[in-house]
């Protein structure tokens, strides 16, 4: 029974060690594959060795999940450990490239929504009306270029009955979607409602007769 332990233990240690080391050769290779002409730091090739072993450490359980009988080959026949260790090798090393084109992927489909979101933003005045802004929306953003209040600028600013605070705030959450208004940090890193770039621009071009 003893015998039987030992037996165990010693195999589970070289399993962990072929693991071990394999991360670490693989964590090497492909420090050197991503930096050809030998211009990477000791900081990213620690980050290699690192995520090299960590992905060793991960073979037992895709072997598990694929009923391998690798590990079990590995006690009657050790020539099994090497083909163990290479396979450790190999998953490390093919491991990286897919998670990087994965990540490019997700990357890329990123990049796309961002253009899609900035072609189909409105740009000109005429394309801001078309979007839903009207000369009740023109008041409120000349309530929020006079900064305290916003509600009682517009009190101030109304020819006629003044809207509800609730459609103001409706109205504040569109000019914000339409990317009119945004909140900025003040000196006491207090966030208050000023108009964009976009909507100082939008506000200057209908004042000047840009649209009625």
């Amino acid at each position: 029974m003893g015998s039987n332990t030992a037996l165990f233990d010693s195999y589970m240690l070289a399993i962990l060690g072929i693991m071990l080391a394999m991360g670490l050769l693989a964590g090497l290779a492909n420090f050197f594959l991503s930096n050809p002409e030998g211009k990477g730091n000791a900081r990213e090739l620690v980050k290699y060795v690192v995520l090299g072993i960590v992905a060793a450490l991960t073979v037992p359980l895709f072997l598990n999940m694929t009923s391998s009988n690798l590990l079990e080959f590995g006690r009657s026949r050790p020539n099994a450990l090497f083909v163990f260790g290479g396979f450790c090798l190999i998953y490390v090393l093919l491991s990286r490239r897919i998670f990087e084109n994965i990540a490019h992927k997700l990357l890329q489909l990123g990049q796309k929504r961002s253009d899609t979101a900035v072609s189909s933003a409105p740009r000109t005045a005429e394309d801001f009306f078309r979007a839903g802004f009207s000369g009740t929306d023109l008041e409120i953003m000349r309530a929020v270029s006079q900064g305290g209040s916003v509600y009682e600028n517009l009190s101030d600013l109304a020819n006629e009955t003044t809207p509800s605070k609730e459609f103001v705030n409706d109205r504040l959450v569109l000019l914000r979607q339409l990317g009119l208004l945004e909140l900025r940090a003040n000196e006491k890193n207090i966030l208050h409602m000023c108009l964009s770039p976009a909507g100082s621009q939008l506000l200057s071009e209908v004042s000047n007769g840009g649209h009625a």
